[in-house]
């Protein structure tokens, strides 16, 4: 089974320091960085292999399509199989809204405050 992390967040910085995390704890990875919620959708929508698992850290505040436009998006999609898809919500915000409403999506597994460590990477690669 192919193992895919999509990084979905708007910062450079934070995209580089997640990569070299993945590629420490999780080699055999392959790795997507995505600026915006919209170029993540549409590579999912034509890439998606229901055999396959892809674990997505995703950011709440970005152009084009924000976190919550993109869970929005894929939750309504008849393409995407819940086993094979696992958000982790990946933000700098510590607003317990936010906190609740990624608790109302299915395929959000955990919402992680930045900065990220390696045992934060370790546990949504499990």
């Amino acid at each position: 089974m192919e193992k895919s992390v999509l990084l979905v967040d708007d910062d450079p910085i934070f995209n580089w320091l997640a990569l070299k995390m993945i590629q420490k704890v999780a080699p055999d990875f392959n790795v997507k960085e995505f600026s915006n919620g919209r170029a993540a959708l549409d590579f999912l929508q034509d890439n998606f292999n229901e055999k396959g698992h892809y674990t997505i850290l995703l950011d709440i505040n970005m152009p084009e399509m924000n976190g919550w436009e993109f869970m929005d998006a894929i939750e309504q999609s008849d393409w995407v199989k819940a086993e094979s898809i696992s958000v982790f919500i990946v933000s700098s915000s510590t607003d317990p809204g936010d906190r609740e409403k990624a608790k109302t999506y299915q395929l959000v597994k955990d919402y992680l405050t930045k900065p990220l460590s390696l045992d934060m990477i370790k546990g949504t690669m499990a």
